[in-house]
């Protein structure tokens, strides 16, 4: 589909009704439709991430009452986000037809995404982080789809550059951990091996290598898991390993790298630690996926934001607040008109935080839209 011209959207669809465009029943009946279908979808979207929460607190051994009780929490902070976010993007959109009487090409869903999404800067810090993080990322992918540039269109067709670019922001992310630059999730952690330490290398790298195995492992098998429920077909060909592989050469790389530098005097921590977050970024070749290139840009755009953040006062808002409306709004806006031009990661993040909403609004736009060329 492909978005209408000003002239072409006044004539096909800013004279329909909400109930025409956005949907079937009234404006009232509508939101209280959407407030029990947006908690249901967010609900069932968030369910994994507090998850993998219990789970990593459970590895810390917290107590099994405690864990719960934190693990509901979470989840209920992260469905309570996202539940106001799409009933306040809803909300304005009806509101900004009633008080304009049409619809508008940026009032449709620009405007009332970027409203709703300004709401997100008053959750707790946690929930906020997960929400700019999917976002920023899904939007950086996003850009790299589209190959609007040059500069886009050759980063996503050159797997070297990516190669390149990911061992780049490995280096980058890693040495941003070990100084505290980066307080977010990171594959792996940084590891200071001393000269004086006496180590047995073949245990340490079989060791993390053991340990990332498994990780990997595990997510394929859950990720698999969720693919054939969305399905409805349980396929061993579902369970790939890619995560597993990927996570294994990722910390092989790493600590062999490490190990072999850890006898020389000269090389200092620092460069020990760049040199072998780098060359650990080979393993992207692994799984060469733009999501997590797009991952990686955004982890360590903040490393070098965190590097400078550092020096000044932590305050509760900052940039990525006014930010983050933005790129909400142009997410969800692309992905109505020109669906194409948004990575999958966007769509998934939106339809499943709204129950489809957005996506059936890109519909009906698209059925008026080709009434409109027939009539």
């Amino acid at each position: 589909m492909v978005a209408p011209s000003k002239p072409a959207f006044v004539e096909q669809l800013s004279w329909r009704s909400c109930n025409e465009l956005l949907h079937p029943h009234s404006c009232g009946r509508a939101a209280w439709h959407n407030l029990w279908r947006f908690a249901c979808s967010n609900a069932k979207y968030y369910l994994p991430v507090a998850m993998l929460q219990l789970l990593k607190q459970a590895l810390r051994g917290v107590q099994v009452e405690q864990l719960l009780r934190a693990a509901v929490w979470y989840h209920a902070q992260l469905v309570f986000g996202g539940l106001v976010n799409g009933c306040l993007i809803a909300t304005f959109m009806c509101l900004l037809r009633q008080l304009l009487g049409e619809f508008r090409p940026h009032t449709l869903l620009f405007v009332p995404a970027m409203l709703g999404g300004a709401f997100i800067a008053l959750v707790p810090r946690r929930v906020k982080q997960l929400q700019h993080t999917a976002i920023f990322q899904a939007f950086i992918e996003s850009l790299l789809v589209q190959r609007a540039n040059p500069l886009t269109k050759l980063v996503a067709t050159s797997r070297c550059l990516q190669t390149l670019l990911f061992m780049g922001s490995s280096a980058i992310i890693m040495l941003g951990k070990q100084r505290c630059w980066h307080n977010g999730f990171w594959f792996l952690t940084p590891d200071c091996l001393r000269p004086e330490t006496h180590l047995d290398s073949t245990r340490y790298v079989v060791q993390g290598m053991r340990k990332y195995l498994l990780i990997g492992l595990a997510l394929d098998i859950f990720k698999a898991v969720t693919s054939c429920v969305k399905t409805g077909h349980w396929q061993l060909k579902q369970l790939r390993l890619e995560t597993m592989t990927w996570l294994g050469c990722y910390v092989g790389i790493y600590r062999i790298t490490l190990c072999s530098m850890q006898s020389r005097a000269d090389v200092g921590q620092t460069l020990q630690q760049i040199v072998s977050s780098f060359l650990a970024g080979l393993s992207f070749a692994c799984c060469p996926k733009l999501t997590i290139l797009s991952y990686a840009l955004l982890e360590a755009g903040r490393t070098l934001w965190g590097r400078v953040k550092s020096q000044r006062r932590q305050a509760r808002f900052g940039y990525s607040d006014l930010l983050y409306p933005l790129a909400l709004a142009y997410l969800i806006h692309t992905y109505a008109f020109q669906p194409k031009r948004v990575s999958a990661l966007t769509g998934i993040i939106i339809d499943s935080t709204t129950a489809n909403y957005a996506g059936n609004i890109g519909k009906r736009l698209e059925q008026l839209q080709l009434a409109g060329r027939c009539v």
